[in-house]
């Protein structure tokens, strides 16, 4: 019996090669959408997935206040936390601390090998316990705890000794003449973890090569801690003891330490100083509903497409009624034809999503794979997905097709109830609001990120090029160096101009220094403060990068250390109504032993990018910042590197060329935004073609059931352009109703998005009227095609059976 019903099932699928295509491509474009955003989720949510002890792992950090009022939150605590919470609280088994390092340049002295290196941290013994990773030289791990010993990635390994058994081997970095023993090599840092190691140097290493490390057991919060918790440790009532802690801590003004699962960091946390930029739960929850949203789109066609064909197979309902076929059988016989439609799409989408699987990952800039996501969970996805789909695309249209009334199909004398053109109506609804609201929401995306980019930063990025300041040169000669590096540069006419500083716009945060207790001199401690960020300068940083001066004087060569420039924002938290009221004011911000004394403020520059607020920053002149900033004047980019390298190997024949775009590392703070127009943009524009042969679907449907009327009218001298008006009107109708339904929708989920930049493009009336229009051209078009044809069609084929 059941073979009967796959033959049949089969036999009426090639009958209606037209129909069996559309339901094809519809459910397989439909599957294909839904599995690529899956595999992304389940990437974005597998995030330290790679520790085994990941459920227990929790990382400390701290909540700044002002008084009452909540400042910020940083991702990085003070050295001693971690201890006193594992001696003081018995839910901690241990923890540990990884002290981030800036970008530093190592060498190999065996190999004479050398570059730099901005993943590297210097890490408690504790590591090796706490977190999880593949070890694949190990020999000498033991020596971990001791000073001036290092494990390194295994691309690290090949990169500066072209083999991975280094053991044993050294490397040389600025900071001591004592190099680091490689004791431990370790598999790359997979990309789904929120902290990306390539070298971990021994914690034991940092009070010996930093010197104020030591003196600053409560002054500076510089790193990372993490904790090991018992099982079943209950967030909430940790965080409550972790304030009590807080409150009871002399050291800590105006702070609190909170913890957070380890687990929640990529999607959750979004704080200052995290080690990179992590993502949104925002955006994983909002791909997910769109591809739930797509495959119910496609099962809505196959509905709609269904039911539309119903007059087509009414007649052998009829007859099968008639020889004896129970409604049950009948239902059964629709259902598999539905599981085999699902069956077929599915096996088409496995397929193609295969094929696309590479270009999706290249596109998305994640490593997706079969492998991460799982092969058996892929197939019973899949076939959950079959089922699922031949229960609700199946249901309805088995319902409808069983139920005729074998009498009156047979007379010719049946048509649909109103309930039925109501629900495929309705559905249309559903499929045309998705659409709308996905294109309101992906255009929002685009001119919010237009919006980004044409903004005054307040700071000239263009044409700039950064280098780094060599680390392996003496201090005595480091000066002259860089003044002699400086001279021939400036010579060149392709270079504008030159200029000093330890930090530079589009820097992440954590590169920035920063300071709590900033106030002014004499102000009442007790009642908090803000957190200034601060680097320093060469003087000229200023006019190099093009800085408005708004009151007070500029920097000079000989401008006193004590003496600083800050930020309007700065100006505006330290209580100063205008520039010039905070013009030779006294601050607590200590360079040596005396107070800063402030000698001009400067207008607001997006040291971060426009999607952030303005920081309060303070800069002053440094004795001998990292980075080196060339004003190019020249749009021949290669030469000006090409030239520059030249004079600098001239003048730093030991140290590495390190270089790049001031504006190319700038704009990559939006290309988590970019990545998600461009996603949202491919998914929405699927979501319209599925929509468009559900209309099709639906208008061919009502056509067919208005064949004798067209005719009619035909023949009584209606004129085509009248026809198709009258055949279009209604699904019109229910397209401009969509859109209009959907504008509401769609503003809430913009300013719901729009609520996390600080610069937000202004919503204006076209954001909505374009996507709406762009629909209703979809639909005309797809609707005019199936009226023009009807429209042309003989009317005496209409007629004749009359």
């Amino acid at each position: 019996m059941i073979k009967t019903y796959i033959k049949l099932a089969f036999r009426n699928l090639l009958r209606n090669k037209t129909s069996t295509a559309i339901h094809i491509a519809g459910l397989g474009v439909g599957i294909v959408s839904t599995l690529m955003i899956l595999f992304y989720v389940n990437y974005e949510r597998s995030y330290e997935d790679v520790h085994a002890k990941a459920e227990n792992i929790y990382r400390i950090s701290l909540d700044i206040y002002n008084g009452n009022e909540f400042v910020l939150n940083d991702a990085q605590t003070y050295q001693l936390i971690g201890q006193e919470l594992k001696d003081q609280m018995p839910e901690v088994l241990d923890y540990v601390r990884m002290f981030p390092m800036e970008p530093i340049e190592f060498k190999a002295p065996s190999t004479n090998v050398k570059s730099y290196e901005s993943r590297v941290y210097l890490a408690d013994e504790s590591i090796l316990d706490i977190f999880t990773f593949e070890l694949i030289e190990d020999q000498a791990i033991s020596k971990f705890s001791e000073p001036f010993k290092v494990i390194i990635s295994e691309s690290t390994a090949e990169k500066y000794f072209g083999k991975s058994n280094v053991v044993g081997e050294m490397l040389s970095f600025p900071y001591d003449p004592t190099p680091l023993e490689v004791v431990g090599v370790m598999r790359d840092s997979p990309q789904n973890t929120h902290i990306k190691y390539d070298l971990l140097v021994s914690h034991t290493t940092l009070p010996i090569v930093q010197g104020w490390y030591k003196e600053n057991l409560w002054n500076a919060n510089n790193e990372y801690t993490f904790l090991l918790m018992n099982d079943g440790v209950d967030l909430a009532d940790f965080n409550q003891k972790l304030v009590k802690y807080s409150e009871d801590n002399v050291q800590m003004e105006s702070e609190i330490v909170l913890a957070e699962p380890m687990e929640d960091i990529h999607l959750y946390s979004n704080k200052t100083y995290e080690p990179e930029v992590n993502g949104s739960a925002q955006t994983v929850n909002f791909m997910l509903v769109i591809g739930i949203l797509i495959l119910v789109l496609a099962w809505i066609n196959y509905v709609n497409l269904s039911t539309a064909k119903a007059m087509d197979r009414a007649k052998e309902v009829g007859i099968r009624k008639t020889i004896g076929s129970t409604k049950s059988q009948l239902v059964f016989q629709f259902f598999t034809e539905a599981f085999l439609t699902n069956l077929i799409s599915g096996l088409v989408a496995i397929l193609i999503f295969i094929v696309l699987l590479p270009y999706f990952k290249s596109f998305t800039k994640l490593d997706l794979s079969i492998a991460h996501f799982g092969e058996m969970r892929l197939f019973a996805l899949l076939l959950g997905v079959v089922l699922f789909g031949t229960l609700v695309s199946g249901f309805y249209p088995a319902m409808v097709l069983s139920g005729f009334n074998p009498i009156s199909v047979l007379k010719g004398k049946f048509s649909n109830t109103a309930k039925g053109v109501a629900l495929r109506k309705g559905l249309v609804y559903v499929q045309f609001i998705a659409s709308v609201v996905l294109l309101c929401v992906t255009m929002a995306v685009f001119k919010q990120m237009q919006f980004l980019n044409s903004q005054d930063l307040g700071v000239e990025i263009d044409n700039t090029l950064v280098v780094r300041s060599p680390q392996n040169v003496p201090d005595s000669l480091r000066q002259s160096l860089i003044s002699a590096f400086e001279s021939q540069a400036l010579q060149n006419s392709w270079v504008e101009g030159l200029t000093l500083a330890n930090s530079v716009p589009g820097s992440e945060v954590k590169d920035l220094s920063s300071s709590s207790g900033v106030r002014k001199l004499g102000e009442d401690e007790s009642t908090g403060g803000f957190t200034y960020y601060h680097y320093g300068v060469k003087e000229n940083y200023p006019e190099v990068m093009g800085i408005e001066l708004l009151a007070g004087e500029n920097l000079e060569p000989e401008t006193p250390f004590e003496r600083i420039l800050i930020s309007e924002t700065a100006m505006e938290n330290l209580g100063y109504a205008t520039p010039e009221e905070a013009v030779g004011e006294i601050i607590t911000f200590y360079r040596s032993s005396k107070p800063s004394e402030i000698q001009g403020v400067f207008k607001n520059f997006h040291q971060r990018s426009p999607k952030e607020a303005y920081m309060p920053l303070i800069i002053y002149r440094g004795n001998i910042p990292d980075n080196i900033i060339v004003k190019l004047n020249t749009s021949d980019s290669k030469m000006a590197v090409a030239g520059l390298e030249e004079i600098w190997n001239k003048v730093y024949p030991e140290s590495s060329y390190d270089y790049y775009f001031l504006n190319d590392t700038y704009n990559a703070q939006y290309q988590q935004e970019q990545q998600f127009a461009k996603t949202v943009l491919l998914f929405t524009l699927l979501s319209i073609l599925i929509a468009g042969l559900g209309l099709f679907g639906l208008s061919a449907y009502m056509v067919q059931l208005r064949t004798k009327e067209i005719g009619v009218r035909t023949v009584l001298g209606a004129s085509k352009p009248s026809l198709v008006w009258i055949l279009s009107k209604g699904f019109m109708g229910i397209v401009a109703t969509s859109g209009l339904i959907a504008i509401p929708i769609s503003y809430y989920f913009i300013q719901t998005w729009l609520g996390n930049y600080a610069s937000q493009v202004t919503i204006g009336w076209q954001l909505f009227a374009i996507p709406l229009l762009f629909i209703l051209t979809i639909a005309m078009v797809t609707v005019g095609a199936q009226t023009l044809k009807s429209a042309y069609a003989n009317p005496v084929d209409s007629l004749k059976s009359e």
